[in-house]
């Protein structure tokens, strides 16, 4: 017996001597374990603008609003920016307090919001706070310190305070007590912190003193106290009370830990805090309890975050540290809440922190304070060898050896002890820059040489260049290393390319290169494609170089400036080939895809979708997928949609940034991504991107900087025709990924790309009816349904139905006017032609000269009758047309109506115009018109006068010369008169001068006088008609050339008219094909 003992003893010894022998492995917990400890917490604080950092409650309303109650303000969060509501003693429309407890939504969508000193509703669509204190207004709260806000099944509030439960009566908008009475303790205690509803209807109340059961069916009462027996809740003083889809009420103590009640059964089952064990509960006060959509069980505890595993009993437990800004921000952990996403808030006294539970991503990082964790974070080749341990290399603190199987994590070291090339069995360098195996063989590329590791032996031998050994490695700078499909190892370095029969000889393959010309240093990675092509890609702007082994052609391709298909940039990191054969290059500007036949590049940018142009590492899934790692995180490209989904460290990334030289791919297809932070690894068909779509939320808008209250029935006035949208998607976890378009129906045309701006801003809107589009893509990369506003900007006054029925009665009482004038006109010339008649008869000479004028007169009114007839005709075939097409079924258009009315305008203006024109000359004759004299430098005035018609000259082809010989001249004259004389001039010669003719209008300076002269190099005058133009009748220099340019004549008339007005004269010289000259004399000073 005792030598069995003995034998035994020695067995143990023997077996532990082997476990604790040199061994690359160490204990540690389990590979699953690290997996579930595996969360990436993404924080918010007050420095992203929450009101105070300890968070009591937080709740999602249903348009995806959060809203966040601290001990200091309410917080409404929508992704970029916090709205705060706070106390304030001047405004009565504030909430009654800082201290918020809870939050709850109403049927209506009223947000109540509870207190320490009242209870408070929110509207929401016009963001008015009512609120509710006990003995003000007549409001029956049984006290204003609340605790807790219920929403039940039938929508009805209830209100637990510090003094008694309450329900809200909708009807005359106040509370009732509920289970009090004077005479005796209904409840255990009427200091309630808790009520919940469970799914069969039944209530449960959570006081200080125990905790109370409302039963359905007959409202019978059933207490439940802590004691002694095995079937009852650990403590009496009841912080939260949650009922789960299960059947289960969970119970949180403020003392002593969770409790599970079976609601059917009645069954008890308590979970309490032990420090001794890490697999208890890890705080004694639980504060809330959450079961999210996946039925996981989340414990909000003053020691941390705890899951349960309710099949083992045992709960995972999620703490704060330090060194690591991806865990929970704080371990004393109030509030939870699960959003529309699946995104779990954790609310604590720092901030929030929130994770996504369905992470598929896992990193392994360095844990300062666990000697069985990776040595470094700064992580650089990753490799897995055929037994599945892990091998990784770091940059300053050598090599890792993860046996995957239990958690043992291994460190090999350089001791920095002896010179890099005299080490012996052990690696040369902590720098590890590529790892790749064959057999039991270990390759590891290092900054001071290439190392081997036999894994029979368990020893080590280093390789070093020598310049005096043609057969020796070329560079100690190892930078990639590549086994092709015949065991041959292809090393880069910075000095170039050399391989390695993995025996005694290498080759330097860059002497091939050199005399071709190309530069193959720096091999920052290398590939061979099934045409037994080999691809280097170099840094330092050396481009991609494609090697033959066959033929031993070569190629070197490198970014060509302002050509598109050429390689994005030079300095090439990263290469990968998929099943097709097609090369994948990654370089410091985008993604290149190779078309071998053509010789030429596709890019892909930030532009197309991928997270960074900053590319460090490509691999190809076993759908050929690409999976790249950037300086912002991974980006997954669908090669077959050319589209990218993207991941960030909020999506459970060991952070943003990966290093070059760390990538990998394993024979079971799990992917390896090396980075700052550590590395992370996953399997790409378990990575499934939220899918979460929903639609966007308007959450503001904006009209000349005051905010619309409501999203329907909106309408701007047509003087304040500026608006801005606000809008955000309710998806928090990973605001910086998502991407927003809008438009406008009716100003643009396409969908605008607005990037993570999530505002738009229009301005001089045009009268009429709107629609507002917008849409949102999250990191799925699946852009959501459009929500839409509508909203109508007002007509302008004179575009009213009204105006154009005044224009178009305006325009009537004209036409009549007129009509009735010419036909007074023609009564009078019938009246004239019967008396010069009689005339005719008396005298024969005063015959022929009454037969003379009466020839002007009748040229006159032909040419009056045309310019009258012209525009009348005009606006009645404009009234007509309105009239036929309103008359129609079909109606008439508003832009048809616009253009009808425009041409009714300007007929009138132009008949406006006219008749002035009659009427002054009238008024001028008959000596009622009456100037407005005063002092006016008439050089100012002709200029300015002359350059507004600059425009219409020059539109005739004719060159127009202005040459005063003084800048100031001042005279006595009504200046508007005098404008209206060179207008007519300037018409006149604009009329019969032909393109490429000249007009020059000079001012002289006489002294006492001021001459003006407008000359042509018109038609000019014929002598015989010279006298005569400048009377009434006397337009028509010869009746060819007056129905050639037409006009009554009026103007000169009138411009005669009016010089004689101001004690001046007029004249004209003139020759017949060579122009004409009017001269306009003016004293400067009036009678």
């Amino acid at each position: 017996m005792k030598k069995i003992f003995l034998k035994l003893l020695y067995m143990i010894f023997i077996i532990s001597i082997f476990i604790h022998s040199n061994s690359l492995y160490v204990n540690a917990e389990t590979f699953e374990i690290s997996k579930e400890k595996n969360l990436n917490f993404k924080r918010l604080t007050s420095e992203d603008g929450l009101s105070q950092t300890t968070v009591e409650y937080m709740f999602q309303d249903s348009r995806g609003y959060i809203w966040i109650g601290t001990d200091d303000g309410l917080n409404r969060y929508n992704g970029s920016e916090f709205k705060v509501y706070k106390y304030r003693e001047d405004s009565p429309d504030s909430i009654t307090g800082n201290y918020i407890i809870g939050i709850a939504e109403d049927n209506d969508n009223n947000i109540w919001v509870a207190t320490t000193v009242g209870l408070n509703k929110i509207d929401p669509k016009t963001d008015e706070v009512k609120t509710y204190v006990s003995g003000e207004d007549g409001c029956n709260l049984s006290n204003n310190n609340i605790t807790e806000l219920l929403i039940d099944s039938l929508g009805d509030l209830y209100v637990a305070t510090a003094d008694g439960l309450n329900k809200y009566n909708k009807e005359n908008d106040d509370f009732e007590r509920l289970y009090y009475s004077e005479e005796e303790e209904i409840l255990t205690s009427q200091v309630i912190y808790s009520v919940e509803e469970d799914i069969y209807g039944n209530y449960w109340i959570g006081t200080e003193e125990g905790l109370n059961k409302i039963t359905r069916d007959t409202k019978e009462i059933i207490k439940y106290y802590s004691n002694k027996k095995e079937n009852s809740i650990s403590d009496n003083f009841i912080y939260d009370l949650y009922a789960d889809n299960k059947g289960y009420l969970w119970v949180g103590t403020e003392n002593n830990g969770l409790n599970k009640i079976n609601i059917k059964s009645n069954e008890i089952t308590q979970y309490l805090s032990n420090p001794e064990d890490s697999k208890a509960l890890a705080g004694k006060e639980v504060r809330t309890i959450l079961r999210d959509s996946r039925g996981i069980v989340w414990i909000a505890t003053n020691n941390g975050l705890c899951r349960l595993d309710e099949e083992r009993n045992e709960f995972l437990t999620f703490k704060s540290k330090i060194y690591d800004l991806q865990s929970i921000i704080s371990d004393d952990v109030f509030s939870l809440m699960e959003d529309s996403s699946g995104t779990i808030w954790v609310g604590t006294t720092k901030g929030i922190s929130m994770f996504n539970p369905e992470n598929s991503f896992y990193n392994y990082r360095n844990d300062p304070f666990d000697e069985n964790s990776i040595s470094e974070n700064f992580i650089y080749g990753i490799y897995e060898d055929k037994e599945g341990y892990l091998w990784v290399g770091t940059r300053r603190e050598g090599l890792n050896v993860i046996d995957r199987k239990n958690g043992n994590i291994k460190r090999i070291n350089y001791e920095g002890i002896a010179y890099y090339r005299d080490i012996i069995n052990s690696i040369p360098s902590n720098n590890i820059r590529d790892i790749t195996g064959i057999d039991n063989e270990i390759w590891i590329a290092t900054e001071k040489g290439l190392s081997k590791y036999d894994k029979n032996t368990k020893e080590f031998t280093n390789y070093f260049s020598d310049p005096d050994d043609s057969n020796s490695l070329i560079s100690d700078d190892v930078k990639s290393l590549y086994l092709d499909d015949k065991g041959l190892l292809w090393i880069g370095t910075d000095l170039g390319v050399c391989t390695f029969d993995r025996k005694e000889s290498f080759t330097n393959i860059s002497e091939v290169f050199e005399d071709n010309n190309i530069n193959a240093s720096w091999v920052l990675d290398i590939i061979k494609d099934k045409d037994g092509v080999m691809w280097f890609a170099c840094g330092f702007n050396n481009g991609l170089i494609s090697f033959n082994t066959k033929t031993k052609e070569m190629n070197n391709y490198k970014n060509i400036e302002n050509d598109a298909s050429s390689l994005s940039f030079s300095t090439v990191n990263a290469l990968a080939i998929d099943s097709k054969n097609n090369i994948w290059v990654g370089t410091r500007y985008g993604l290149n895809k190779f078309n071998k036949e053509s010789e030429t590049f596709k890019r892909y940018t930030e532009k197309e979708g991928l997270s960074n142009n900053f590319i460090n590492g490509i691999l190809v899934d076993n759908e050929d997928n690409l999976w790249i790692s950037t300086n912002y995180g991974l980006s997954k490209f669908e090669v077959d949609k050319e589209q990218f989904v993207n991941f960030t460290v909020n999506d459970g990334l060991q952070g943003n940034e990966y290093n070059i030289f760390s990538s990998y791919k394993s024979p079971r297809g799990e992917m390896f991504f090396g980075g700052i932070n550590g590395f992370t690894y996953f399997y790409p068909q378990n990575i499934i991107k939220n899918g979460f779509s929903n639609e966007v939320i308007i959450d503001s808008i904006y009209n000349n900087d005051d905010e619309i209250k409501g999203i329907s029935n909106i309408y701007l006035d047509y003087k304040h025709n500026q608006i801005q949208f606000k809008f955000f998607l309710p998806y928090y976890l990973n605001t910086k990924n998502i991407e927003y378009a809008y438009k406008l129906e009716g100003v643009d045309e396409e969908w605008v790309f607005s990037g993570n701006r999530n505002y738009a801003n229009y301005t001089n809107l045009d009268s009429g009816n709107y629609e507002f589009k917008v849409i949102a893509k999250s990191s799925n990369g699946e852009w959501s349904n459009p929500t839409s506003v509508k909203f109508t900007v007002g007509l302008k006054p004179w575009k009213t139905p009204l105006a154009y029925l005044i224009y178009s009665l305006t325009i009537i009482i004209i036409i009549y006017i007129i009509y009735d004038r010419v036909k007074i006109l023609n009564i009078l010339i019938e009246q004239r032609t019967t008396e010069l008649n009689k005339k005719l008869k008396e005298n024969e000479e005063l015959y022929n000269e009454l037969i003379k004028n009466e020839r002007y007169k009748n040229n006159y009114f032909i040419n009056l009758s045309h310019e009258l007839r012209t525009p009348l005709n005009i606006i009645k075939s404009a009234q007509q047309l309105i009239s036929s097409l309103n008359d129609s079924d079909q109606g008439i258009e508003r832009k048809q109506l616009a253009k009808y009315m425009d041409t009714i305008k300007r007929n009138s203006d132009r008949l406006l115009i006219l008749i002035n024109n009659i009427i002054d000359t009238s008024k001028i004759e008959s000596g009622s018109y009456v100037l407005n004299i005063e002092k006016h430098n008439i050089i100012y005035h002709i200029e300015e006068v002359v350059l507004t018609m600059k425009d219409y000259i020059a539109s005739k082809g004719i060159e127009l010369i202005i040459d005063p010989d003084v800048e100031e001249k001042i005279i006595e004259c009504d200046a508007m008169e005098i404008e209206r004389c060179i207008i007519n001039l300037i018409g006149n010669a604009v009329k019969f001068t032909s393109k490429g003719g000249r007009i020059e209008v000079r001012m002289y300076d006489l002294g006492s006088q001021v001459k003006i002269s407008i000359k042509d190099t018109g038609i000019g005058i014929d002598k015989k008609y010279q006298e005569t133009i400048f009377d009434r009748f006397g337009q028509a220099y010869n009746n060819n050339k007056s129905e050639e340019y037409g006009g009554s004549g009026l103007g000169l008339t009138l411009t005669k008219q009016l010089v004689a007005l101001h004690n001046g004269t007029i004249e004209v010289r003139s020759e017949l094909g060579l122009g004409s000259e009017f001269i306009i004399t003016l004293p400067t000073k009036q009678n």
